[in-house]
């Protein structure tokens, strides 16, 4: 499915890796999602630009928070068209580069993205994420609306781990 999403005239990955790494104290965290128990647990940030386009839709990811292996992805969906989308949570999907899948029941996302808006949410994996990833694709499938992507599909792929 991710190949299919992927493939189309009208696919644009667009990876920016203008990234930089900065560590900060969990306590330090717009949102607690990613606090643990040890109140001293680093959370390593990753930014940048990681982001596809598929036909009136834009997913971006502007920033990857890591902490004891418990990951959140900053996300951005932009809809250019004249109708509203929805991409729910249980639509959402993340594989890391060893092939292994991870829900993101806990996040953060208003799945309505009405028309000519953007809209921000945060994805919170449900499971830690195994020893020696080094990167993420997240996928938002079952997108539904007027001018929903071809195969109500959108990829993000590479987007880095911060070490």
């Amino acid at each position: 499915m991710i190949q299919f999403a992927l493939s189309g005239s009208n696919s644009t990955a667009q990876p920016n890796v203008t990234a930089t790494t900065t560590t900060s104290n969990a306590v330090e965290t717009p949102d607690g999602a990613l606090e643990t128990t040890e109140p001293s647990a680093d959370v390593k940030v990753q930014t940048g630009s990681f982001k596809q386009q598929r036909g009136m839709l834009t997913i971006e990811v502007t920033r990857v928070e890591a902490a004891n292996g418990r990951v959140k992805l900053f996300v951005t969906a932009t809809n250019a068209s004249q109708a509203r989308m929805t991409l729910p949570v249980d639509g959402i999907a993340v594989l890391d580069d060893l092939k292994r899948t991870y829900t993101a029941s806990s996040s953060k996302w208003d799945s309505l993205v009405t028309q000519g808006t953007t809209t921000s949410g945060t994805v919170v994996l449900d499971e830690k994420l195994g020893t020696g990833v080094n990167s993420l694709t997240l996928t938002f499938s079952s997108i539904s609306g007027q001018f929903a992507p071809t195969g109500a599909a959108i990829t993000v792929t590479g987007i880095p781990i911060p070490k």
